[in-house]
């Protein structure tokens, strides 16, 4: 017997084992990985509530196509939720978006396009505001009937994490932040609004009011047809580490801070 015979024997003896445990247990076995639905009240529940039945729709651009794949039910310490997840054919990457009340048909919906901020979103970095605005952002539209926001992969304005953190060497050493990236070869930002564009399309919203200090995304969505009636600030506060960073996007960038 080869060793990869042998692992497929060894696999598949394991599997056989687990089966035989949760039958004795009362529990069903799994089949190709999936638990069986044995419970004729749940099998019903799950044939009445057809919890997939919203998904499945898209919205195809001449660079691609937009799907939703899955929602559910997103209670945070902000508010209650819908959870949306997306997949951008184009790049293969998930994109996610919470959602707040039926925001279909609305006009004027409060949004929020947020940029992926590994360091700041999950880490709580002082170099940037990305965490405050994020959840200023989160925590105005839980304030309100509806509203969304767009939660995009494209980290560190577009450049990636590892460059990310070659810039930010770069900054220890006295470069802002549009010099660090251009040292590296790379765009001040190279951030791209299509998908968003399309997802605020899927979620069936009219026009949009949208949360941002950034004139630069409020033209970025309205070339992709979105129809942006207002500009909401993001109020957020400046601290020891972050000071230079935002001067950088007040006055190289013509953020409105």
């Amino acid at each position: 017997m080869d060793g990869h015979t042998s692992e497929q024997f060894l696999t598949s003896g394991r599997d056989l084992a687990q089966n035989e445990h949760h039958a004795e247990n009362g529990h069903r076995p799994h089949l190709n990985g999936h638990p069986s639905v044995g419970d004729d009240g749940l099998r019903k529940k799950l044939s009445e509530a057809k919890p997939f039945a919203d998904v499945g729709t898209s919205v195809a651009d001449d660079l691609g196509v937009v799907d939703l794949v899955a929602t559910a039910a997103f209670p945070t310490r902000f508010g209650d939720f819908t959870l949306y997840g997306f997949r951008d054919e184009r790049t293969d990457k998930d994109v996610t978006a919470v959602v707040r009340g039926n925001v279909a048909g609305t006009t004027g919906c409060p949004v929020r396009v947020h940029s992926e901020c590994h360091t700041g979103d999950i880490f709580g970095s002082l170099r940037c505001d990305c965490r405050e605005q994020l959840e200023y952002s989160l925590s105005y539209i839980a304030e309100r009937d509806r509203g969304a926001v767009i939660y995009l992969r494209q980290e560190g304005r577009g450049i990636g994490l590892l460059n990310k953190i070659k810039a930010y060497r770069l900054q220890d050493l006295g470069l802002d932040t549009i010099e660090a990236n251009e040292y590296l070869g790379l765009p001040a930002d190279s951030r791209d609004y299509r998908v968003a564009a399309r997802i605020v399309e899927l979620l069936g919203i009219r026009s949009i009011r949208l949360l941002t200090n950034n004139p630069e995304k409020i033209a970025g969505l309205q070339a992709q047809g979105i129809e942006v009636e207002e500009r909401v600030p993001v109020l957020v506060d400046e601290n020891l580490h972050n000071a230079t960073y935002l001067r950088t996007k007040r006055d190289r960038m013509q953020h409105l801070l």
